[in-house]
């Protein structure tokens, strides 16, 4: 992504305002983006990273500790999705709730390729070893899959496969609607993580983890934009 429009902290800041004063989002960043002049990508960094300030602490409070997870239920397409999207240096971003989130989006077509391949290895090693220093057990869980997606089945199988051999008690589902499958896995018991960046699961669900925010923070330990440093350098910080 080319540099940002040099107004875009501007852009971050009045539209957190407005949402706070409870305006709608899509015409809010209308009136922001026009305002500022921001471009396609500027405007679904907003609107996929900006959020009312409620929303905000509410979602930062149920981040959970990598030693905290027990069973670990991932919403596979959000996280492997953001994950190969960091691959291939494509826009990923830290939004102002503290999750990592891309600009790509899924719109019912998913190419299982080496990239896929490389995010599910990023992801085992973290279940395997990124989730408690002090066990060498990995948590059990369940992966969720859209159905409605192409080459889910392939996925599935692949994954189910991965999982057997690193003898990982994880449950691959293909299923129609994964958001209601893993809301209600949520609320399995008290020590239930979901792994997730996805808004509508987040503000139903009480813990959280954000997988593809700690492979690039201690696996390739690098920077990204970050929505909460921008607001910070406006206010002079």
């Amino acid at each position: 992504m080319r540099d940002l429009n040099i107004f875009f902290k501007n852009s971050v800041e009045d539209l957190r305002f407005l949402l706070d004063k409870q305006y709608l989002k899509k015409p809010a960043i209308e009136l922001v983006g026009n305002r500022y002049r921001l471009d396609h990508n500027e405007r679904m960094i907003l609107y996929r990273g900006v959020f009312d300030t409620p929303s905000i602490i509410e979602r930062k409070k149920k981040c959970a500790a990598p030693s905290e997870i027990k069973r670990l239920i991932i919403d596979g397409y959000n996280v492997l999705i953001t994950i190969e999207s960091y691959l291939k240096g494509k826009t990923v971003f830290r939004s102002l709730d503290g999750y990592v989130r891309d600009i790509s989006g899924l719109y019912g077509d998913h190419t299982f390729d080496n990239f896929t391949r490389k995010s599910i290895d990023l992801l085992v090693n973290f279940i395997k070893h990124g989730t408690g220093k002090d066990s060498s057990i990995p948590p059990d869980g369940a992966f969720y899959l859209d159905y409605p997606v192409s080459n889910s089945g392939e996925l599935a199988v692949s994954l189910r496969e991965c999982f057997k051999k690193e003898k990982m008690n994880i449950e691959v589902n293909v299923v129609k609607n994964p958001d209601y499958s893993i809301i209600e896995e949520g609320r399995f018991s008290d020590e239930t993580v979901i792994a997730t960046s996805d808004t509508v699961i987040l503000d139903k669900i009480e813990r959280s983890f954000d997988i593809p925010d700690f492979i690039i923070r201690n696996v390739f330990q690098k920077d990204i934009l970050d929505l909460e440093m921008i607001m910070m350098q406006k206010s002079g910080n």
